[in-house]
């Protein structure tokens, strides 16, 4: 059975619980680090979705390692802060998309 698990900061946690989501908080890159690499061993792992922010606090050699993993998949995602001169909603999905895909996708309304 594929499983998937938040590792996110107290503040995001709630919010995948209520969406079924396994949550493991992590407070700092370097717990996110090793609870990545003791995911990224567990075969019934499927999704491992990271807390942006902390995400880019990895190391190089690590964020390249999860990036390039195929089982389970990590998945960085922003978390909701809203700030002046972040990229909208829909135009982070397309970026999203560009990467997982492999080409741009256009999302109209």
């Amino acid at each position: 059975m594929g499983h998937v698990i938040a590792l996110v900061d107290r503040e995001a946690g709630p919010g995948y619980r209520l969406a079924g989501v396994d949550v493991r908080e992590t407070a700092t890159p370097e717990e996110m680090g090793r609870q990545a690499e003791a995911l990224a061993a567990d075969p019934g792992v499927r999704l491992v979705i990271l807390d942006e922010e902390l995400f880019h606090g990895l190391p190089r050699a690590l964020r390249h390692k999860l990036e390039e993993s195929r089982s389970p998949v990590f998945v960085p995602v922003p978390s909701l802060q809203l700030r002046k001169g972040a990229l909208r909603p829909e135009e982070y999905v397309a970026r999203l998309m560009r990467r997982a895909v492999g080409y741009q996708v256009r999302i109209r309304r």
